[in-house]
């Protein structure tokens, strides 16, 4: 396909957001390899939460705070299977916030050798010089997950790099007030991380 109809079809100013065709074209590579991990993590991962919070109160879906919110559909939904299912990975980051149940979304032995070096060297493994706790980790993989997914299902660039080689897909994290960290991860380690995450739940995974 020649270039001036290749811009036609997916616009100019996306294709000038990429550093060419090729790189346009592999960023599609990327997300179709992807997109079944994230689907796979994100099923798990609420299947998890909601088990733990059945626990104690099978119909809680039904019982929230106002803080976490429902993503439904103005409450006509009152089958709880269906309602868990139309949750976005957002909503379960926030009940998993809330309640402090980060230790059922991973397994301890996952979090306790979990590195944020290994995806980006210079991510820090310390705060305040007192190392990640195992909280602090899986809250930290939750949102970085969750950038992963919201801007590979948005069809964005995760091949992008900022100046110095720094990468562009990164996340926040807001432990407290005065206690924040930025999590960086690199392109070609991307596929490497969801591995990871999927390997913890089932050696067969991937």
């Amino acid at each position: 396909m020649d270039r001036e109809k290749y811009i036609e079809l997916y616009s100019s100013p996306r294709i000038d957001s990429y550093s060419s065709i090729d790189e346009h074209e592999a960023n599609f590579e990327m997300l179709g390899r992807i997109a079944p991990k994230l689907a796979k993590i994100e099923i798990i991962i609420r299947n998890r939460i909601d088990r733990k919070m059945c626990e104690k109160n099978r119909h809680w879906i039904f019982d929230l705070t106002d803080s976490i919110g429902l993503d439904d559909d103005k409450g006509r939904i009152k089958e709880h299977d269906i309602l868990v299912s139309r949750q976005s990975f957002g909503f379960w980051i926030r009940v998993v916030e809330h309640y402090k149940i980060h230790s059922c979304a991973f397994d301890k032995e996952f979090l306790d050798g979990f590195s944020f070096k290994k995806y980006y060297e210079k991510n820090k493994e310390r705060l305040n010089k007192i190392p990640l706790s195992n909280y602090q980790k899986a809250y930290g993989i939750l949102l970085l997950t969750k950038s992963i997914r919201n801007r590979a299902f948005h069809f964005e660039n995760l091949l992008k790099l900022r100046a110095l080689g720094v990468p562009r897909l990164s996340v926040r994290v807001d432990f407290s007030k005065e206690k924040f960290y930025y999590f960086n991860i690199k392109p070609n380690m991307i596929i490497q991380y969801l591995d990871d995450i999927l390997q913890s739940f089932d050696k067969e995974l991937s």
